[in-house]
């Protein structure tokens, strides 16, 4: 690659200026350096001036003309470590704004390894954590965990600066079923944001918040109300309009798992009015998810299926494949219950899909292809369905939804003249029913 003579040049040749320089020294054309989402009209507004060119536009244009993408953009040289840096700089950027994080993971990768062959720990950290919060927005759980563990051993990759990388590794555990590991990372971050960082009160109340869903995964109510009470007497007032919603929904959480509907409901409609203002759609959606869940738990499953059908349909575009699955769980959920058997055997199928990656969140969706088989009279169809619905549902410590399930069947098992096993799927229910707590209902990224 040419390394271009600064001194020479003038300090204040614009990038639009120096772009049209290096093209006439090499010859080419406008049309010679366009390309993909980069026209001869879009080059000649960059060249006069008139507009800015983005990151990616500049990576492509310098290539095109044997430059470092930093050259084209300042008129400074990096050399390879700065233009490194500037591709994961550029990459991180794609995963915070863009739609395509599995191109972005071939990227990383390749990144990387060119990190690794340079011999700097601190842009190989960088980039390993990129990487791993692709895979985990992925749901690539398995893969991403490593990554963001090694991530995290660096110096650079703390906390404070990075809370992205610790709540990606603390969803990547819970959702591979390590909660206790998922707490660990989650208190340690709150230690560390507590002691050297206590200006960060954004990320002191995002720690606090999933530290608060973990723990009631792991069936530790109190804990989970203590951590959350006391995020918000210290830091709520320092917090922004997401840190609220995510308060408010936390509290609705945990009111909904100790039995309290009505409380749960009032807090969720405080998070939507407090979203509605902000017009943050995204957030929005996944607060009327919750909503909808809560709905189907109480079993107002017509109110919760238009709830539902409003969260997916935003969803859909986001590309969080674990919220959106569990979602459409619960529509298939609400279609069965309502008898309309086609659709809830196509969402749940949908649901099982989505949900691939995380095979111990299937039980829902599973209980709902029992539920629509049981609505065609296919007994033999239905059993090992609800067999498998109230395992998973078990193993995930779903333990109401399990009941209801274990119900529908010891229901569906005396239909046939099998009594004495349906009663004893009552029994296993109302055993269930004792150590129940709603469903998870899972906060955004």
């Amino acid at each position: 690659m040419e390394l271009m003579n600064d001194t020479k040049r003038e300090p204040t040749e614009t990038l639009g200026e120096r772009l049209r320089r290096l093209r006439k020294e090499r010859g080419l054309s406008q049309q010679a350096i366009s390309g993909p989402g980069l026209t001869t009209a879009h080059i000649s507004r960059i060249e006069a001036g008139l507009r800015r060119p983005s990151v990616r536009a500049i990576r492509a244009l310098a290539k095109k003309l044997d430059v470092t993408p930093e050259y084209l953009e300042t008129g400074r040289q990096l050399g390879p470590r700065g233009d490194l840096e500037l591709r994961i700089a550029d990459a991180e950027l794609e995963l915070r704004i863009g739609t395509r994080p599995e191109a972005t993971a071939e990227d990383l990768h390749r990144l990387i390894s060119e990190a690794r062959v340079l011999g700097d720990p601190l842009i190989t950290a960088r980039a390993v954590a990129a990487l791993g919060v692709a895979l985990s927005t992925t749901s690539s759980y398995a893969e991403a965990i490593p990554l963001l563990e090694e991530a995290i051993a660096s110096s650079t990759i703390t906390p404070a600066l990075r809370s992205d990388v610790y709540l990606a590794l603390a969803r990547a555990h819970s959702a591979a079923g390590h909660i206790a590991e998922s707490i660990r990372v989650l208190e340690t971050s709150i230690d560390f944001v507590r002691e050297h960082a206590t200006e960060h009160a954004g990320a002191y109340m995002r720690f606090a918040v999933y530290l608060s869903y973990a723990l009631t995964d792991a069936g530790r109510f109190e804990e989970a109300r203590a951590v959350l009470e006391e995020s918000v007497s210290q830091h709520g007032d320092d917090c922004d309009r997401r840190a609220q919603v995510s308060s408010y929904w936390t509290l609705a959480r945990i009111a909904a798992m100790s039995g309290d509907t009505p409380a749960a409901l009032e807090h969720i409609r405080r998070a939507v009015a407090l979203l509605e203002a902000d017009e943050d759609s995204m957030a929005l959606a996944m607060t009327e998810g919750a909503y909808g869940q809560i709905l189907v738990l109480d079993g107002r499953y017509e109110e919760a299926r238009g709830v539902l059908d409003h969260c997916v349909s935003i969803l859909e575009h986001s590309g969080r494949s674990d919220d959106l699955g569990l979602y459409v769980a619960d529509q298939a959920k609400c279609a069965a219950e309502l008898g309309d058997a086609d659709e809830a055997e196509r969402l749940a199928n949908k649901a099982l899909g989505l949900l691939e990656q995380s095979p111990r969140e299937q039980g829902g969706a599973v209980g709902a292809l029992a539920l629509v088989r049981v609505s065609r009279k296919d007994w033999a169809g239905a059993e090992p369905l609800f067999a498998r619905a109230v395992d998973l549902l078990e193993d995930d410590s779903q333990f109401e939804e399990a009941g209801r399930f274990c119900r529908a069947w010891a229901s569906m098992l005396d239909e046939q003249g099998r009594s004495d096993e349906a009663i004893k799927l009552v029994a296993r229910a109302e055993g269930l029913e004792k150590r129940a707590r709603p469903r998870s209902l899972r906060p955004s990224s």
